[in-house]
């Protein structure tokens, strides 16, 4: 009886593939909250052929070898745009969103495989696009691209044949996973919330400007957001990175804010809070920096 049903538990791993608790292994000696949206370079390589890869990198460093059967997408213009208010980088409409997917072939049931050359950098923005908008599945490369070209897995040059598909989001999106100026306004002088800046220190302190002004919002604190990786862009361990963020005061009992300058390295921060380390309320702020240094909201720049 037992040998019949290892059989059918393989039969239906293959026939149906992944699914969104096909968690990677691997992971288990980080001590992570949660790894259901992180894969490893082995896992990957594993299950090339039971999901969707894309690759978020330049046009160029596509061509020139990117992971066998990974499409392409420019993240910055599928996961980005200029608001209604004229603020840059902010986060499009489901159904723009849901276009870019269409061209390049995915599936509302697809397990996605997100990378970029950079530590998951503008990956994590794709991921939590595509949280906020109700994808049942979507999931980063640890360690990216650098990692898996440097560690002798497979890479292609050619360009996997598309057949377009009609993607839609059916559910509402989920605002939970955003907030507004107003919120973080609110922030300000309130014990219990606190804006996780994961810029570089010089933006912080008002010496790199960006915007018509430089500096922070006040009662903020500074993580930059490269403190999560290691020099192999892979993520750092729970008991590390917990360190990191609870020496600047930015611990599971408040409610936490990310930004940046226009809310792409807010989001990679998002994904160690809540995925990784499993903090319960984490809002990006999509306006970021472009929005609040452009405005004659309070700021400090000691």
């Amino acid at each position: 009886m037992k040998k019949l049903l290892i059989i059918g538990t393989f039969i239906i791993g293959v026939f149906f593939g992944c699914s969104s608790g096909d968690s990677d292994s691997s992971f288990d000696q980080r001590g992570y909250s949660n790894t259901d949206k992180l894969v490893s370079a082995e896992w990957l390589n594993e299950n090339l052929e039971n999901v969707k890869i894309i690759d978020v990198r330049k046009a160029e460093e596509y061509d020139s070898g990117h992971i066998p059967g990974a499409v392409r997408l420019t993240p910055n213009e599928v996961f980005q745009w200029e608001a209604e208010n004229g603020v840059k980088g902010m986060l499009p409409s489901g159904d723009h969103i849901a276009e870019a997917l269409s061209s390049v072939g995915i599936n509302e049931n697809d397990t996605v495989i997100f990378y970029d050359g950079n530590s998951n950098l503008w990956a994590s923005r794709g991921l939590w696009a595509l949280e906020v908008y109700g994808h049942k599945d979507s999931r980063l490369l640890d360690g990216a691209w650098v990692y898996w070209s440097e560690n002798d897995y497979p890479i292609s040059t050619d360009s996997p044949s598309i057949s377009e598909s009609n993607y839609k989001f059916t559910s509402s999106p989920n605002t939970n996973l955003i907030a507004s100026w107003e919120e973080i306004l609110d922030s300000v002088d309130d014990p219990s919330k606190i804006v996780c800046d994961t810029r570089s220190p010089d933006e912080y302190a008002g010496k790199d400007v960006r915007a018509d002004r430089g500096g922070h919002i006040p009662g903020s604190e500074n993580v930059n957001w490269v403190n999560a990786v290691d020099a192999s862009g892979q993520f750092l361990e729970a008991d590390k990175l917990s360190s990191i963020y609870e020496n600047k005061g930015i611990k599971t009992d408040k409610a936490v804010y990310t930004l940046c300058q226009t809310a792409v390295r807010a989001t990679h921060t998002w994904f160690v809070l809540q995925e990784l380390l499993g903090y319960d309320n984490v809002k990006v702020y999509d306006g970021s920096w472009i929005e609040w240094g452009n405005s004659d909201l309070p700021i400090e720049n000691k």
